[in-house]
């Protein structure tokens, strides 16, 4: 399920996620709209080659000298124009975008985030469309490896819900993922089964404290007591100065702060965050 195979693009023209190619050639100026697809570039050596990226865009360090094209859903298409891109590159859901850049003749091509398998299926579909195969096929190669290093389920001894396989038994701790609050935390929305956070948590050894299925739903301070989670794992990037005291207001449940942004980017650091919880999910394992 994780590493499950999408299809590849094939050739050129109009496919799926590639619209409105113009020819087969490799392209030599792109713009990434998307802060993860920029990521996917630079580590795919393609950085010379990117010519203009969002303002979220931050990661690598040298990827902020590049020009803005301004937001990542509201793109100032004069800029994109001016640039002369022949390849934008940004998400699938990015539909009236691509509609737009069809109607100013650009290319764009739409790729895929919201699981672990499709940001690595995303790497083989860039590295096709812009001439580097081999390096994408490494990158994939060095990520799953990495996958199957921070991951706390063997192949050999996968565990249940109830933490139970053969003679290997442990209680799985509730692991709640905290994506957005208002300052009081009278509102938190959280990151429900069928989602990427969800499975990082089953990867590293807990289970989701939410059981409704996909998308982010918001919850009050008495659907938390309900949901009873051992561990909140809070992604709050940059901060700022401080980080909030949520202990305060989360009683009696531990608390993870993750402040790196690559807690909100599903690109190819995703295993940094994966180790992240991993510590984080061990430590409560081991409190117990």
């Amino acid at each position: 399920m994780l590493l499950a195979a999408a299809l590849l693009l094939a050739g050129c023209g109009d496919q799926t996620g590639f619209s409105h190619l113009r020819r087969c050639e490799e392209p030599s100026r792109i713009i990434a709209i998307a802060p993860n697809t920029a990521e996917i570039l630079y580590a795919l050596g393609l950085s010379n080659q990117v010519v203009g990226v969002s303002r979220f865009c931050s990661y690598p360090p040298d990827v902020t000298g590049k020009p803005s094209i301004g937001g990542t859903y509201d793109p100032n298409f004069e800029m994109i124009v001016a640039l002369q891109p022949d390849l934008v590159i940004g998400l699938e859901t990015q539909k009236d975008i691509e509609a737009q850049l069809k109607q100013l003749g650009i290319p764009f091509l739409g790729v895929a985030h919201e699981h672990i398998s499709e940001i690595l299926q995303s790497i083989l579909t860039i590295g096709k469309a812009c001439g580097a195969e081999a390096k994408a096929q490494q990158l994939l190669q060095t990520l799953k490896t990495n996958v199957g290093q921070a991951s706390s389920l063997s192949a050999d001894a996968k565990l249940n819900n109830s933490g139970q396989a053969g003679s290997l038994s442990y209680v799985r701790p509730k692991v709640l993922v905290c994506v957005g609050h208002d300052e009081s935390l009278s509102r938190m929305y959280i990151a429900a089964k069928e989602t990427f956070y969800d499975e990082l948590i089953e990867l590293t050894g807990g289970i989701n404290a939410c059981e409704r299925s996909g998308g982010y739903p918001e919850i009050s301070p008495e659907g938390l007591a309900v949901m009873n989670p051992d561990l909140i794992i809070n992604i709050l990037p940059n901060p700022g100065k401080t980080v909030p005291d949520f202990s305060k207001v989360w009683k009696n449940i531990r608390t993870v702060t993750l402040t790196n942004d690559y807690a909100s980017i599903p690109g190819p650091r995703f295993v940094l965050l994966l180790e992240d919880f991993k510590t984080a999910i061990q430590q409560e394992k081991g409190s117990e």
